[in-house]
Formats: structure tokens, C-alpha cells, sequence
């Protein structure tokens, strides 16, 4: 009698553990769940729709976050020969993006990421000629 109560007992803690186990994988693997966003940039040149290789990506964020030694709060990346990089696990939420590459003008502007998969092109365009007030 002692001896099949012990069995029980075990079982039961072995299959709610087992069940802890699951339902935190589940959280794990749920994207949507860890608030992070997967993006995606395909930098063109404006004039002829050309990749632009090797630009410098900045991601910085808008929000102000808590620093902490295992959080990033800047990304840097460039692209490659088809003008495309990807930031993977970047929070979601506002972020500036600056892209600067030899040749074109630097672009900088504020973009809000809200979905678990961003796309987004970049259109650089050439340097403007100076102007004078004289």
C-alpha cells in the first residue's frame, strides 16, 4: 500500500513536470510572445535601382531602455553585394535607422517596428550640388 502511494506521488510530479517543461518550450517557440522583430533592409541606389554594397546600417532606439551589460541598444551592420541586411532579434517598437554609404547622401529617419517580419527599402540618393547665399 505505502510502496504504490510513493509510486504515485512520483508519477504525478514526474507528469507535472513534464508539463512545466512543455508550456515553457511552448512560450519559447511562440514569436509572437517574445517581442522581438526580424528586419530586413534592401538598400537601392535611386537614380538606376542598383544595390548599394557595403552600406553601413545604424539601428539606435527611439524609447529610452533600461542599460543593462546583456542588452544591446545599438546595432551596426553593412550591407552585402545585393544591398540587403538582416537584424534578427532587434525589440519591436520605434527605432532610427541611418544608412551611410561612400557616394550618396546619409539617410536617417524613424521607422516603428509593430510586426515579427519587417521588410523595408532604402532608396539613397546622390549628393546635391552646394549652395551658395552669395
Amino acid at each position: 500500500m505505502r510502496r504504490a502511494v510513493i509510486i504515485v506521488a512520483v508519477l504525478l510530479l514526474v507528469a507535472t513536470h513534464l508539463a512545466g517543461q512543455k508550456a515553457a518550450g511552448q512560450k519559447a517557440e511562440d514569436p509572437k510572445d517574445d517581442g522581438n522583430s526580424r528586419l530586413t533592409l534592401q538598400v537601392l541606389n535611386e537614380s538606376n535601382k542598383q544595390p548599394v554594397a557595403d552600406a553601413h546600417v545604424v539601428v539606435r532606439f527611439v524609447e529610452e531602455r533600461i542599460l543593462r551589460r546583456d542588452k544591446r541598444v545599438s546595432w551596426e551592420a553593412k550591407t552585402n553585394r545585393k544591398g540587403v541586411v538582416v537584424l534578427s532579434d532587434l525589440p519591436t517598437g520605434k527605432l532610427k535607422l541611418q544608412i551611410i554609404a561612400k557616394g550618396f547622401q546619409t539617410y536617417g529617419d524613424e521607422h516603428d517596428l509593430q510586426k515579427q517580419q519587417e521588410e523595408m527599402t532604402i532608396l539613397l540618393q546622390p549628393p546635391k550640388g552646394q549652395v551658395s547665399a552669395y
